[in-house]
């Protein structure tokens, strides 16, 4: 197969299955405006706080990237640089709770219940054992 047959018929297949409201505007646009009426008019808040989440993380992903893989040196400078972006990293976080309507200390809570569940007797090897065999 040539490589110009190979990329069409991978356009051809992701383009068959991604959803019709990410491939037609008018239909994303009445998908947001359901949307917004779910969140009580706090879409764009929670768009913004999803898109600033996934931003800083990778910002702190970044320098730890290049502290690991690239020689930055790990310093008081450096740490200060993870400190601050992870700062960012919680504004984004109360604002998607502000969006939500829910407290930060619920987000916690039910975290911790989640984690419990999943890990009883706290984090083992044999649940990622378990995970990979499901």
């Amino acid at each position: 197969m040539k490589i110009e047959e190979y990329f069409d018929n991978y356009a051809h297949y992701v383009d068959s299955v991604t959803s019709a409201t990410a491939k037609d505007d008018a239909l994303f646009k009445e998908h947001l405006e359901e949307l917004s009426k779910l969140l009580g008019g706090n879409f764009a808040r929670l768009d913004h706080a999803i898109t600033g989440l996934t931003g800083e993380a990778g910002e702190v992903a970044d320098v730890w990237k290049k502290v690991k893989y690239m020689g930055l040196e790990y310093n008081v400078e450096t740490r200060d640089k993870l400190i601050k972006e992870l700062g960012d990293v919680c504004w984004y976080l109360m604002s998607a709770a502000t969006a939500l309507g829910v407290p930060l200390n619920e987000i916690i809570n039910q975290n911790i219940a989640k984690l419990k569940a999943r890990h009883p007797h706290g984090y083992s090897s044999a649940y990622m054992q378990q995970k990979k065999g499901a």
